[in-house]
Parts: C-alpha cells; sequence; structure tokens
C-alpha cells in the first residue's frame, strides 16, 4: 500500500488558505512538519502557531486572546468535541475558516452526522471534501476532511490566483478544490440539513 499523505498535508492546507481572502495569522494543531511545509509554499503569512494534540482544549485556552484566520487540524481527535471547538472558535477573527479531518462520510456516517451537529451549531458553512489518501492492490482509497467558515465559500469564494499560481503543489489546483466538495446524491439526501452550504 503507498502512503499518499502529502495529499492530506495540501488539501488541509491550501483548501482553507485559498478560501480566506487574506490570511495572516494561522494555526495548525499537529501535523507541524508536513502542514509547516505547505504554508511555506506561501510569502504573505504573519504568524504560524504550532500546538500538537496532547491536552489541545487546555493549549487552546492558553492561548488567550489571539486571534486567527485559518486554524489547520491534522487530527480527527477533537472533531466530535463539542468543547474543543467552543475553544477554538474563540481564537478565530469573525472570518476564520477551519479545516479537519473527519469521519469518512460514507463508511461512518452516525460518527459523520455527529460532527456535523457539532460544528454546524457553531458555523453556518460545514462542509466535507474528499482526498485519496492511500494506492492499494484494489485502488485508492479516499477519505474526509471537513472546512468550516462563517463567512467565506469554499469554492464560491475560492482565490483562483493565488490556487493556480502558487509554486510547488503535488496535488492540489483549483479544479481539485472545487471538485473535492462535490458529493452524491444520496450523501447529499442523508446528510440533509447537516451538511451546510
Amino acid at each position: 500500500m503507498e502512503n499518499l499523505d502529502f495529499i492530506k498535508s495540501e488539501m488541509l492546507t491550501h483548501i482553507p488558505f485559498n478560501t480566506h481572502a487574506q490570511p495572516k495569522r494561522v494555526l495548525v494543531i499537529n501535523g507541524a512538519k508536513r502542514v509547516g511545509r505547505e504554508l511555506e509554499k506561501y510569502g504573505a503569512i504573519d504568524e504560524v502557531t504550532h500546538i500538537d494534540d496532547i491536552d489541545t482544549v487546555a493549549k487552546l485556552k492558553a492561548l488567550g486572546a489571539k486571534k486567527f484566520d485559518i486554524a489547520i487540524v491534522s487530527t480527527p481527535k477533537y472533531t466530535n468535541s463539542r468543547e474543543f471547538w467552543i475553544e477554538l472558535t474563540k481564537l478565530l477573527d469573525a472570518k476564520g475558516v477551519v479545516s479537519i479531518e473527519m469521519s469518512n462520510i460514507i463508511t461512518k456516517v452516525e460518527d459523520a452526522k455527529k460532527e456535523f451537529k457539532i460544528a454546524g451549531a457553531i458555523y453556518p458553512i460545514v462542509m466535507p471534501y474528499r482526498f485519496e489518501r492511500a494506492l492499494t492492490d484494489d485502488g485508492v482509497t479516499s477519505e474526509y476532511l471537513m472546512l468550516a467558515s462563517r463567512f467565506y465559500h469554499p469554492t464560491a469564494d475560492i482565490n483562483l490566483q493565488r490556487a493556480d499560481l502558487t509554486d510547488g503543489f503535488a496535488y492540489y489546483n483549483s479544479d481539485i478544490a472545487i471538485a473535492s466538495f462535490v458529493t452524491p446524491t444520496f450523501v447529499n439526501r442523508d446528510y440533509l440539513g447537516l451538511i451546510k452550504r
């Protein structure tokens, strides 16, 4: 099985970064090395704060009054924690965007529904997006990430110039970004009212 973790890192990073109009301050939870390498592709970032995924809620509280434009959460450990989402949201500005690992919306429906409900209680835009996780003898396996936003929409507000003219992507581009949010009709039906577009 061939690991495709570079795809996850690109999708976690570049989807929110090219959704927000002026991302200057970024919070990264877990994945510091891989996400950090992706963030280096942009020259206009003022601050990147990294924390690990151990006692994360306490570490979020310890950040105090800091404000971030983007939060990139490279772990599914807290996606179903209401306390985590509340503390994370306190650290985001009014137009903040979150990308976070979530349960597979096709194979773990009840877990994913719970995660959408928790995030959707805070954010008016809560959308899953797909990425290819691994190559196996049987084909490609896909997993899901979630984008949560109080202002920017990932397909309507995508910065096409930044998305397509930034150097160094192996997987990501603006077409992939928009296509990754497409979900089948049965998913739209099963998650009616939970996926918030």
